[in-house]
């Protein structure tokens, strides 16, 4: 015996094929009453997770319930590894304070030769001395130093970028896997319904053995779904409470779908070619060329020997005044001339243009590859949306209608409902894939680049409180 469901394309009706029907009707007659209710019942519970919130558990008012907006705005507050990188900004600008300063201080000796009883004073020679750069080294040297700020500001609004993206998509894989979640807890919800009339049913010999073991199956299944489901949605929380650096117990609760749809069409070269004025890694490689260029200019320039000039303070034997003259010094540079940093300095500024080469091709690769995965992600959410979802949803009343009239046997029904199942979980499985697509596309053409300003690290006065601060936000 078998009974066969065939679909019409637009899923408005069900014809049912059976060669025994006569005798399904009869067998099941007894059964449909029993069963239907709660089946049904259960399975429209199913197939209503798609589109309700999480349910927030009852938890205490500590819960913190978190957006994408949220998550965005908090990661770059506290996760701990990006304010580590943004400390460069704060290294960059001590050395660029350094360069502003003369490099040398002045340089005062003093020898004492000696006296004898006809003397009222001993003999003694002093000099203060003064070295001078006159080759406009500073100038170089302060020059390579701010640019090498606006280097570090670069590099940490990448960093920002990286972490905004890797945020973003622990947000939407933490909050797809508690919507699976839902799903397989509603599906176990239906199974167990569905085994107590089962049993119920074997015990008055309604049903066969085998198919009362068909229920069991799927009773464990069911089952070892849902703890498969809690086990990546735990995992999924931990990474996101990780990355916005709190403590793995701190409750929350994530209330916010936003749209994987980008309005607008997306035009491949007019997304490269804002990429490539906006991406910070771009521009960090760009200030290190010139940093390291300016840096080699300076290398040259200390080849060049520095005067030393100042005044020399002398007393003789005799008891006369002491005599003052000028002190002119010079260095020879007959062994360093600083060839070997000239060397090396040349060497790195041609490393730096080819790492600055390979960052516009990334750029480039970035974008393309962006925009194809958000096509495709897009096509297959829309096809999960209106042709798979959509029909495996109407086919609940469809499936209530055959079972009232006894059309279905038990297996036929648990067919159906995996059907379901799966369908549902292919569409969160889409769901996660368009806004995963969504989130590289904005990294990958800078848009999620944090401002300039929201860079800046705190004072090092504040540090106590900004400690207190961060221990309130973990807790």
């Amino acid at each position: 015996m078998y009974v066969q469901l065939i679909a019409s394309p637009n899923g408005g009706d069900v014809r049912i094929a059976a060669p025994q029907l006569g005798q399904l009707a009869q067998r099941f007659g007894a059964m449909r009453h029993r069963v239907a209710a709660p089946i049904v019942a259960a399975t429209l519970a199913v197939a209503s997770v798609a589109g309700a919130q999480v349910s927030p558990p009852a938890s205490a008012s500590d819960t913190l319930s978190l957006s994408i907006v949220d998550v965005q705005r908090l990661i770059v507050q506290q996760n701990p590894g990006f304010l580590a990188t943004r400390q460069e900004t704060a290294i960059a600008g001590g050395g660029l304070r350094q360069a502003r300063l003369y490099q040398f201080n002045p340089d005062l000796s003093f020898r004492a030769l000696g006296g004898n009883a006809a003397t009222r004073g001993g003999q003694y020679e002093a000099t203060v001395t003064q070295e001078i750069e006159w080759a406009g080294q500073r100038g170089l040297r302060i020059d390579a130093a701010r640019t090498g700020v606006t280097r570090a500001t670069s590099v940490v609004q990448n960093a920002g970028r990286m972490i905004l993206a890797e945020g973003s998509i622990s947000f939407y894989r933490a909050l797809a896997a508690a919507r699976r979640m839902a799903v397989a807890r509603e599906a176990l919800a239906l199974t167990q319904r569905l085994i107590a009339a089962v049993r119920t049913q074997l015990a008055e010999g309604e049903i066969s053995t085998l198919e009362a073991n068909l229920a069991e199956i799927e009773a464990g299944r069911a089952q070892g779904r849902l703890l498969n489901a809690r086990r990546v949605a735990t995992s999924a929380e931990l990474d996101l409470k990780q990355l916005l650096g709190f403590n793995p117990d701190k409750p929350i609760l994530l209330d916010s779908v936003s749209s994987g749809i980008i309005e607008g069409a997306l035009d491949q070269d007019s997304l490269i070619a804002v990429a490539l004025a906006r991406r910070p890694d771009l521009a960090a490689s760009s200030a290190s060329v010139r940093e390291l260029e300016t840096l080699t200019s300076l290398a040259r320039r200390l080849g060049l020997p520095n005067l030393r000039l100042g005044a020399t303070i002398e007393r003789g034997p005799s008891s006369g005044p002491a005599q003052v003259g000028p002190a002119i010094g010079i260095s020879l540079p007959m062994f360093n001339r600083n060839q070997g940093l000239v060397q090396q300095r040349e060497a790195l500024t041609e490393q730096a243009r080819f790492s600055q080469r390979e960052a516009v091709l990334r750029v480039r690769t970035d974008v393309t590859e962006a925009v194809r995965a958000y096509r495709i992600a897009s096509d297959e959410a829309a096809v999960f949306e209106t042709s798979v979802v959509r029909p495996a949803r109407e086919n609940i009343a469809l499936l209530e209608i055959a079972y009232r009239e006894g059309k279905i046997a038990l297996p036929t029904l648990l067919l159906l409902r995996n059907q379901l199942l799966d369908a549902e979980f292919g569409y969160w499985d889409a769901w996660l894939a368009q806004r995963e697509a969504r989130v590289r596309l904005e990294a990958a053409t800078g848009a999620l680049t944090p401002p300039v300003e929201s860079l800046t690290p705190p004072d090092t006065n504040d540090d106590s409180a900004a400690a207190d601060a961060s221990s309130r936000n973990i807790r």
